[in-house]
């Protein structure tokens, strides 16, 4: 019974030190495709913090969910380098998202401009909404009338029928 309870102990040992090797192997791999940039040193602390600021702000072309910060992508090193470049050409942000936007479209920057080709992208969800209480409105007022309505029955002649 005692080697039985000890084969027991060592089994479930050796499997608890089998998935410590796997978790720390799924760590390291982890922590390798980790969210990497460049080190990047600007003369300055606020061009520093502009670039962060910069590369959160502009959407991966590729990764489409990423900012260009957070993404790995040839391309998106590629645009965090010439965010430096445009910093260090003392271009302003507003010069540097006009640029990205000229190159790749509204949808680099997370917040559209609003104009024509993008309006529906700023309107649609409250045109939605209105139209949504509309229904509601008129589900409602319609369910309210169905109630009010009386059937016309002749209570005498149903009795009859009932006998």
């Amino acid at each position: 019974m005692q080697s039985s309870l000890r084969e027991s102990f060592l089994q479930t040992y050796k499997l608890f030190t089998k998935m410590n090797f796997f978790a720390l192997v799924a760590l390291l791999i982890i922590t390798l495709n980790g969210h990497t940039t460049e080190a990047v040193v600007f003369d300055t602390q606020a061009k520093t913090q502009r670039y962060y600021t910069l590369i959160d702000e502009i959407r991966c072309p590729v990764c489409q969910g990423q900012s260009i910060g957070g993404s790995n992508a040839g391309l998106a090193k590629d645009l965090r380098k010439q965010v430096v470049k445009m910093l260090n050409a003392n271009k302003s942000n507003d010069e540097i998202r006009d640029f990205m936007v000229a190159r790749y479209g509204d949808f680099v920057v997370y917040k559209p401009p609003v104009k024509t080709s993008t309006l529906i992208l700023w309107y649609a969800p409250f045109l939605l909404l209105l139209l949504l209480v509309i229904m509601v409105f008129l589900r409602i007022k319609k369910s309210q009338k169905n109630a009010s309505i009386k059937p016309n029955i002749d209570t005498h002649q149903a009795d009859e029928l009932l006998k």
